[in-house]
């Protein structure tokens, strides 16, 4: 690596620089805070809070790299000034550099698609709604595994990733990333209009149901930088790299950061009412969601044997998170 920083010559690296800071900055802090507020209602971590803070490290490790690319990678000038400039090894760092983007991204995006569904297993822990996020979460799992082997397995020989002048073959990069990108979009959409059904059966006044299903779509903000990034697409051309990629990886560097950000949103509840809910799972056939009153909600899906009473007010002494589940049957013999 070239011990002297490439200059800050121009608008694209600039870009970069601060899309990458706020992209680090603003994550770091939610998930603290969202830690914190596990610690106020004194619930220990869970399978969701691990997954986002491997996340948020795999996170800070594609912006490392982001930063790399423009410090010291040449990202933001053309291929044939970089070479004349600052020399071929400054071009060879940017394209391994590259090369580990697309990793780094798909174990981001995994991690933090699958903190969601653990969330949605948490909140509402229903068959219908378990089994669908495990069938979810497998498909994640192998299409961001598929993703990395895409990458590492484009070019052969290996080194052709960074040194085009080898004999050997590469795939379709624009195209790979174009699908890497559609199937992303296809996977948040689908996320996010999972919980609705179980949302719309909420009978609670309106204004209060408008205000959860809000809450739980705030992801469709990560759904628009995925769509518009890929607009961005089309336009790489990949023997300039160096240049015309810069928006297409910008975005690519948000699109993770917002999602991992927002995932973090329905968990800061504590750190302004400070309350304590608590959930009792009693066996039941009556079917939808039933307000019992201002502060108590009585959840039955339909087709579940279970009933959820929450209960918002704060108890003396609890111990346990904003949710505790409790199962009870009844058994007669004869």
């Amino acid at each position: 690596m070239n011990s002297t920083p490439i200059p800050i010559e121009n608008g694209k690296q600039i870009g970069a620089i601060v899309s990458s800071a706020f992209s680090i900055a603003i994550p770091t802090i939610l998930v603290g805070l969202r830690f914190w507020a596990r610690r106020i209602i004194r619930r220990p971590l869970d399978a969701s809070d691990l997954c986002i803070f491997a996340a948020l490290v795999f996170t800070i490790s594609l912006h490392i790299n982001m930063y790399i690319l423009v410090l010291h990678g040449g990202f933001g000038f053309h291929v044939l000034e970089i070479v004349q400039r600052f020399g071929k090894g400054t071009l060879v760092l940017f394209f391994k550099c590259i090369l580990a983007f697309p990793i780094l991204w798909n174990v981001t995006v995994c991690f933090s698609k699958l903190s969601v569904l653990f969330m949605y297993t948490t909140l509402i822990p229903v068959r219908e709604m378990v089994v669908s996020c495990r069938v979810i979460g497998v498909v994640i799992i192998l299409w961001n595994t598929g993703g990395v082997l895409g990458a590492l397995l484009m070019c052969r020989p290996f080194a052709l990733n960074w040194d085009r002048s080898l004999p050997g073959t590469c795939g379709d990069n624009r195209l790979f990333y174009m699908w890497l990108g559609a199937i992303n979009v296809v996977a948040e959409a689908v996320m996010l209009l999972l919980p609705l059904p179980f949302l719309y059966r909420l009978q609670m006044e309106t204004y209060k149901k408008v205000v959860v299903i809000g809450l739980f779509s705030v992801g469709w903000m990560t759904c628009a930088v995925s769509i518009y990034r890929q607009a961005t697409l089309p336009h790489l051309y990949f023997a300039d790299m160096t240049y015309t990629g810069v928006l297409a990886i910008i975005l690519s560097g948000i699109e993770p950061a917002v999602a991992l950000s927002l995932a973090c949103v329905p968990f800061l509840r504590p750190l302004v009412t400070g309350t304590v809910s608590t959930v009792h799972s009693h066996s039941s056939r009556s079917g939808g969601f039933k307000e019992l009153s201002n502060s108590d909600v009585q959840l039955q899906p339909l087709g579940s044997k279970y009933v959820a009473d929450v209960s918002h007010d704060e108890h003396a002494g609890s111990r346990g998170s904003a949710i505790v589940v409790k199962k009870a049957w009844d058994v007669s013999s004869t």
